[in-house]
């Protein structure tokens, strides 16, 4: 006689969890992997870099075409075709970057540069957010870093290789220069800023002191050329206007007018700065403006509204204006005397002309970027010299700073403590005689 089975008792969830079921393990599995793959430095990395200068592109492009989709279509030369559209657009983003087009036979090689700190901020911010979300280590900060400028210089590269046209084209050498050179600085000093290390405490304070203090020169003397150039701006304000409607841009090219103008503005201050400094610049070929020529021999420019604040005479009055470099260097020379008040005046006054090379070197890669070619033979070589005008600039800023900088500390210092000490200062306490 058979017995009837045992009915089946359900399983607890406990005996579930202890013995899970192969579709669910193998679930959890894929679970795991993924999130070690998503947490792992290498995908977190290459990811975040690639996003990140994938965004500055497609930023730029669509400020790019904001600025000239309203010229191109409510223009009077209108593109027929959306390939038109895609070109004009990538030529005006490749000139947003910094790279100089060639219209026909004419190199335009004076860039509006202002128009170019636009992409360099955005790939400093790119730099820095990348390094302050992938903290993994130097070597990913390297990796994701070249991964950012590998793309955007071939990306660069790329526009400037396959929109080439009769009319308008873009040298590679140039493209690939001027790419990799905006890459590399705006990245790498971003990355450096938002990476958790402190680089600066590896540099000896006196190399920040003369740095430092070096680039505060520029900055106060294109400070000084910015205001010179807003008033003779206000000045000819009428002569401006009056420029802007003999153009008859309408108002589909007032974006345009007003683009340029922004991108130019860092080019004429710091042919401003030239000025002041006393090396002048150059309009054309023989054609120089210079506060120490009286009239300045006419030449036919581009009819563009700011142009109207180039100078036509010089007085007496302008005679006067490289007296503000040596202000400015006699101000920084109380600086120098305040900050190493315990050193010697042979060693304030070495440290005061290193100050002013350093400032000198910087204006010379400013003055050499605000030179160049807007076309023909007509206007060529339009700028300032800029080993002229650094060299002037040395001279200037050292005749300031040595007087200040030979005269006793005490002039200056009243009992302030010094910024940095060459020699280790030794406490008060450790010098006392002991009984």
């Amino acid at each position: 006689m058979t017995q009837p089975a045992p009915p089946k008792t359900p399983m607890s969830v406990d005996q579930m969890n202890e013995n899970p079921a192969p579709s669910r393990l193998n679930l959890d599995t894929a679970r795991v992997r993924l999130t070690e793959v998503k947490s792992s430095a290498a995908v977190t990395s290459i990811t975040w870099a690639i996003f990140y200068v994938l965004s500055v592109i497609l930023v730029t492009v669509f400020i790019t075409a904001i600025v000239l989709l309203p010229s191109l279509l409510f223009g009077d030369d209108r593109p027929v075709s959306v390939t038109w559209y895609l070109d004009a657009i990538t030529w005006g983003w490749l000139v947003m970057n910094g790279v100089p087009p060639k219209l026909g036979s004419a190199n335009i090689t004076l860039i509006p540069w202002g128009l170019a700190v636009i992409p360099w901020a955005l790939l400093f911010r790119a730099g820095r957010s990348f390094s302050a979300r992938t903290a993994h280590g130097v070597r990913w900060y390297i990796i994701g870093g070249s991964i950012m400028v590998v793309i955007y210089v071939v990306a660069i590269s790329a526009a400037a290789r396959f929109t080439t046209s009769i009319n308008v084209s873009f040298s590679d050498s140039w493209a690939l220069f001027v790419s990799v050179s905006m890459g590399v600085s705006a990245i790498l000093i971003g990355i450096i800023r938002g990476a958790p290390i402190h680089f600066g405490a590896r540099i000896p304070p006196l190399v920040l002191f003369v740095v430092r203090r070096g680039a505060g020169v520029v900055l106060a003397l294109v400070g000084l050329a910015a205001i010179l150039l807003a008033l003779r701006l206000l000045v000819n304000f009428n002569s401006a206007m009056d420029l802007y409607v003999g153009l008859n841009p309408g108002w589909s090219g007032i974006l345009g007018i007003i683009a340029l103008s922004l991108g130019y503005l860092p080019v004429l201050v710091v042919w401003s700065a030239a000025y002041i400094v006393g090396a002048g610049f150059s309009i054309g070929p023989d054609v120089m403006v210079s506060p120490f020529i009286p009239v300045t021999a006419p030449t036919q420019l581009p009819p563009f509204p700011p142009l109207v604040a180039i100078p036509e005479t010089a007085g007496a009055l302008a005679w006067t204006l490289p007296a503000l470099v040596i202000v400015i260097g006699v101000l920084w020379g109380v600086g120098i005397s305040r900050g190493l008040r315990k050193e010697s005046a042979l060693t304030r006054m070495l440290v005061g002309f290193a100050i002013a090379f350093v400032g000198s070197a910087i204006f010379y890669c400013l003055a050499l970027l605000s030179l160049g070619n807007l076309g023909d033979v007509r206007l060529v070589a339009l700028g300032p010299d800029p080993l002229l005008t650094a060299s002037l600039l040395w001279i200037l800023l050292a005749f300031g700073i040595t007087p200040t900088v030979v005269l006793p500390t005490k002039m200056f210092t009243r009992g302030r403590r010094p910024s940095i000490s060459i020699v280790p200062l030794a406490d008060i306490d450790e010098t006392r005689v002991k009984p």
